[in-house]
């Protein structure tokens, strides 16, 4: 018999590797040869089974966390973040974001994120997530030593899997190869894309089954695994998306979306051929499943009354601060853990993470107009001036929503004993510049970076982080916007949005209808989702994109100056970043040349399958 490691090594190899070699000429589709053998001894044992698990988590759990700091960003490309410098690209290993907001970016260069160097394209990335997964659910009944309850765990399991990569292809290309069997066979398989029908009503078909399968609860040590609300929240969030006007398109907003169809019957592939209010209908459902199921899986809305972070200890953290900081709180529903220290993966270096990006030349900079989407605290809108005297003192003057002073960090702020005040500022008529980073190539006064996903206490390590894949205040706005747009807002709507301002410690909101509605639950889901991996696709899907990415973002520049007493002032002017362009063809990322020249994913002859526009 085969040793263990050499079984683990050939799984990985004739599943994983080389069949989705970008260097080969054939699809990632293609059944790997010689692995009948090896999958039979994966199978055997409980114990050597855990590995293809294991396996399939790596693939498929990931949330938006990129496995080093060269997996691509989807904040860079939006209006909530910036970042300098960005023709020194190494922000990116699949897309030149200098390229993409100006509106260059080619058909191979999407923002499709893979997970490191050597990963290939993100789309062949979910395919080999799909493939482990189909591997799982063919053969996990050939466990000899485990019983039917484990097996159904793991076919729970599993199947979530294959929705959730089939979610993440649908969210970026629309309607996708389905696959939902290990194909067989020693040549080419061809599998067209589905209509985005097809897509939504797999994967919710699947979440369903999943949820019939998977436990409510999981012990500690199994924390990370998926559970029954996890299995829920996906089809919340797919529902939520399908209908949306990206894919559930009113009348009243084709025009909007015109450059990115076709115009002939291949449009199911990008939407639904009808616009039906019942889709979020059936989207306000499925969230109310959550909440309805929270309680029973331990899940509830981080709020011990805290609003605003007080210290640098985890006790004196605020609470929408303390939700990704508290490891294992009872707000998420599904983390990734493969974020520990030795894993493979550079937490410490992610662009919201320490605000290291400030190193190598490169620095993320948060813009004013996503700033300016923070309400002061007592609910009221405002506008940044073009210049100020001393920007610590200007901005905490501002006495905006506390979730800002969480989650944005700027030139002047106490950041913890460890950091101290941050210093971004041009040395002026002061006698030296700011420092920001030992490595970084110059001080340019740049003045805001996020540090979401950061905890500023004295004893904090990267090894307690889990990035939250879906956790409950999602979901609250999930319910909120879908029931506003089937029924208005009154009742549950309102209920739900308000709960998560309160937790902020912001006013309550109660819009008169449901356009005034739609404003402050998307302003709400933009402010409390930030930097976690949700704004490139609600922009994409509200049909907002063209009108927020059409434009000129600006920055805060600080400069010091003596002030009367001698003392450091950074006085402050706003200035221009590069002119952004989002062409409509932008609303779907095109498939990899590699795949197109395949002839798979067209239904017709005459037909390649590429989205229209690329």
């Amino acid at each position: 018999m085969m040793k263990r490691s050499n079984i683990i090594m050939l799984l990985f190899v004739c599943f994983i590797g080389g069949t989705f070699s970008t260097s080969c000429k054939k699809s990632f589709l293609e059944k790997p040869k010689g692995g009948a053998v090896t999958v039979d001894t994966i199978f055997d044992s409980k114990n050597q089974a855990q590995d293809a698990v294991a396996q399939m988590y790596r693939l498929c759990i990931r949330g938006y966390f990129p496995s080093t700091y060269d997996g691509c960003r989807p904040e860079a490309i939006t209006d909530q973040l910036y970042i300098i410098h960005p023709a020194y690209d190494w922000a990116s290993n699949t897309i030149n974001t200098g390229s993409y907001i100006t509106g260059n970016m080619s058909a191979d260069a999407n923002c499709d994120y893979g997970f490191g160097t050597g990963n290939g394209s993100g789309y062949s990335w979910h395919y080999k997530g799909i493939r482990q997964a189909n591997l799982v659910l063919k053969n996990i009944n050939k466990v000899a030593d485990a019983d039917n309850t484990w097996k159904n765990d793991v076919k729970g399991q599993a199947l979530f899997c294959r929705a959730m990569q089939h979610y993440e292809l649908f969210r970026y290309y629309g309607g996708i190869p389905i696959v939902n069997k290990p194909l067989d066979g020693d040549g080419k398989i061809d599998v067209p894309r589905s209509s985005v029908q097809s897509v939504v009503d797999s994967v919710v078909k699947w979440c369903d089954l999943a949820a019939t399968l998977l436990p409510a609860t999981r012990a500690s040590a199994d924390y990370g695994r998926v559970t029954k609300l996890a299995a829920l929240a996906l089809k919340s969030r797919i529902l939520l998306y399908a209908a949306s006007p990206l894919y559930n398109t009113p009348a009243n907003m084709k025009a909007e979306v015109s450059g990115a169809r076709y115009g002939d019957g291949r449009d199911t592939v990008l939407a639904y051929p009808n616009y039906d209010p019942e889709r979020w209908n059936k989207a306000a459902k499925a969230a109310k499943d959550v909440i309805d199921n929270a309680g029973g899986s331990g899940v509830s809305l981080y709020n011990t009354g805290k609003p605003l972070t007080t210290g640098q200890t985890y006790a004196t953290l605020g609470d929408y601060e303390s939700v990704w900081n508290v490891f294992a709180n009872p707000e998420l529903i599904l983390v990734n853990t493969f974020n520990q220290a030795g894993s493979g993966f550079v937490w410490g270096q992610y662009l919201s993470s320490k605000l290291r990006l400030a190193q190598w030349g490169v620095k993320n900079n948060v813009p004013i107009e996503f700033i300016q989407q923070y309400e002061k605290q007592d609910g009221t809108k405002w506008t940044l001036p073009a210049t100020g005297a001393d920007l610590p003192v200007d901005i905490q003057n501002l006495k905006l929503d506390p979730r800002f002073y969480e989650t944005v960090a700027y030139d002047g702020m106490y950041y913890s004993s460890q950091r101290g005040i941050l210093a971004y500022y041009k040395k002026g008529d002061y006698s030296t510049d700011g420092n920001l980073a030992s490595s970084d190539a110059g001080v340019d006064g740049y003045a805001t970076e996020t540090y979401k996903f950061v905890a500023r206490v004295d004893n904090m390590t990267d090894d307690h982080f889990a990035w939250p894949v879906f956790r409950l205040g999602e979901i609250y706005l999930n319910y909120a916007e879908a029931l506003n747009e089937y029924q208005g807002p009154a009742g549950d709507a309102t209920t739900y949005l308000n709960l998560i301002r309160k937790r902020a410690g912001m006013p309550e909101k109660h819009p008169a209808d449901a356009n005034a509605f739609r404003d402050a639950v998307q302003n709400e889901r933009t402010i409390e989702l930030a930097y976690e991996g949700h704004r490139y696709n609600d922009l994409n899907r509200w049909l907002k994109a063209k009108t927020v990415l059409n434009t000129t973002l600006h920055g805060i520049q600080t400069t010091a100056k003596k002030g009367a007493d001698g003392e450091l002032k950074r006085t402050w002017q706003v200035v221009p970043f590069v002119t952004r362009q989002f062409p409509a063809r932008y609303y779907y990322v095109p498939f990899p040349s590699t795949e197109v020249s395949l002839r798979y994913l067209g239904n017709t002859k005459g037909w390649d399958g590429q989205n229209p526009g690329w």
